[in-house]
């Protein structure tokens, strides 16, 4: 039997980051920072208004709270104590902010001994603005589909362009609509596949943490599992623009499928078996499945730890995915956004109408979409990592089986979600008409861009409903070819009445969107830019998508 490596050795030719800094949720006066640092201890996270002094970061023989009563401009500093319990990350809430300011960040320490008090900021690099108060006008990316491993050379994709436009268009904030990194598909190419790992050493897993009794050591195994996890975070968030864009912008991040297994919530317990099926070893079925669920645990937490924990607040049981809210909101200004989440609770062995997010979730996301304060909303923004519309609904529901099932399968437009996706296309028909709200749904998973109009002439006339897919800003697109696959207009299957409109489709470069609103004297507009470009190239082509006004 292969003995079981330490999984801190999991992919250690791959370079990795060590010390990195996002940006998260923030409003006109907090944000959200988080930081992984390169090593354990006592670290401090110091805001100021102004660049600190040079003389600062070595702080020529005084301490930090001494550089704090010298330097007025200082409006926050916090020290947390950074562990190997959460990877060395941490999130900082940053409270007392001025609207529409800039602001500058360091991660320091003076309690380890370090030549240089001032690990990260040194060369005033990191730092971010405040929303406006109440802003009329709203300008951020969206992306999906982070995986520089599936070309070769590795690619960072369109990223370059990415930080570039959002630099020129001033943007408030991005949104990662899902897949930030791929653990699970690139074993024939660049990089591990977890799950072909863990089928080729769960016995040795299995021996190393059974118990005497017969029982697992989940404890145990969920660290373990959690450290791989991690490691793909580390690798895939090293590239040098992505650090750009998220060390700068706000970001509001949603996980999908690849940061857990590639078609989860689309495979039924059964074939969540057969992935750890290997007819060179003995298998107990009970036992992968177990190992299968615990992966499924120290996924979430690796997400929560480098995802999940600079979005808003959320309701999160460590431990527990299956009773955590991953679906968030948050307004900015007069605009309203949901991020939902169609994995955390995806489960193709559910009722009719539960498979994509659950009866729970949908009820919150009804809940506030019904909500007094959201009815009054200028425009209302839903992230669906998996697109309403995209794909030519005969295939998705002709094209099902072998290794397309699991992805077809995770579209709403596909036969057995037919009833949740009509119940939600209702919902959003019904308060987009009644209250006069543009609603646009913003997508990713499908590796090429597309733009639909979903209207209802019959019962909802005044409905301004749209859905803005944009995808992959590195993995390896779509071919041009794979537009002819693309939903054109056409009455939507299984749903009266209901029409899905084409305005863009494209496919065969890598991609990414800025939404663009604004509203003057009670006139709303809306549009939707697609960037696209090859790696490496100079330009850039954009098209814009008119959606309201």
């Amino acid at each position: 039997m292969t003995s079981l490596q330490q999984p801190d050795n999991y992919e250690t030719l791959k370079a990795k980051i060590s010390t990195a800094a996002i940006v998260g949720h923030t409003t006109d006066s907090t944000a959200k920072i988080w930081v992984r640092a390169y090593r354990d201890g006592l670290w401090t996270l110091i805001v100021s208004a102004q660049k600190l002094p040079e003389d600062a970061y070595d702080l020529s023989g005084k301490s930090l709270a001494a550089m704090k009563d010298e330097n007025s401009d200082i409006v926050f500093m916090t020290e947390r104590k950074l562990t190997h319990q959460t990877d060395l990350t941490a999130t900082f809430e940053v409270g007392g902010l001025k609207p529409d300011t800039r602001y500058y960040y360091y991660l320091a320490s003076d309690k380890l001994g370090l030549d240089r008090c001032i690990e990260m900021g040194g060369d005033h690099a990191y730092w971010f603005r405040t929303l406006a108060k109440n802003p009329q006008s709203l300008q951020f990316g969206f992306y999906s589909c982070h995986d520089p491993f599936s070309v070769k050379p590795n690619s960072e994709g369109a990223w370059d362009k990415f930080y570039d436009v959002l630099n020129e268009r001033r943007a408030d904030f991005v949104i990662g609509g899902g897949d930030q990194v791929y653990c699970d598909t690139n074993h024939k190419s660049q990089i591990q596949d977890v799950w072909v790992w863990l089928k080729n050493n769960k016995n040795a897993l299995l021996a190393t943490h059974r118990r005497d009794d017969g029982s697992l050591d989940e404890p145990a195994i969920i660290d373990y599992f959690t450290k791989l996890y991690r490691t793909y975070y580390r690798i895939y968030w090293q590239f040098e623009h992505l650090r750009y864009v998220y060390r700068r912008f706000p970001q509001y991040m949603i996980w999908d499928d690849h940061e857990i297994m590639d078609g989860w919530g689309s495979l039924t317990a059964d074939e969540r078996k057969a992935k750890l099926a290997n007819f060179f070893q003995d298998d107990d079925e009970d036992a992968n499945y177990a190992l299968v669920m615990l992966m499924f645990k120290a996924a979430a937490r690796a997400y929560l730890e480098y995802q999940h924990a600079h979005n808003p607040d959320s309701m999160i049981i460590n431990g527990d995915p299956d009773a955590s809210h991953w679906d968030y909101n948050f307004d900015q200004g007069g605009y309203g956004f949901y991020m939902l989440d169609v994995r955390g609770h995806h489960d193709c062995e559910l009722p009719d109408g539960q498979r994509l997010l659950g009866a729970e979730q949908f009820q919150r996301f009804k809940s506030w979409i019904n909500s007094a304060a959201t009815k009054k909303k200028k425009a209302i923004f839903i992230c669906s990592p998996v697109p309403v519309v995209h794909w030519t609904e005969s295939a998705v529901n002709t094209l099902d089986f072998g290794g397309q099932k699991d992805d077809f399968m995770d579209e709403w437009g596909h036969e057995t979600n037919h009833k949740e996706r009509n119940a939600m296309l209702e919902l959003l028909l019904m308060r987009s008409a009644e209250s006069n709200i543009p609603i646009v749904i913003l997508s990713g998973d499908v590796h090429c861009a597309s733009a639909f109009q979903i209207t209802h002439s019959k019962s909802y006339p005044k409905a301004r409903l749209f859905n803005v897919t944009s995808s992959a800003i590195s993995r390896k697109p779509a071919p041009g070819i794979a537009t002819a696959a693309m939903q054109k207009s056409a009455d939507i299957d299984g749903f009266d009445g209901g029409r899905f409109e084409q305005m863009f489709r494209f496919a065969g470069e890598n991609n990414f969107a800025i939404i663009n609103t604004a509203c003057r004297d009670g006139d709303l507009k809306i549009s939707a830019t697609l960037y696209w470009a090859e790696p490496g190239s100079e330009s850039v082509t954009q098209q814009v998508i008119k959606l309201v006004g």
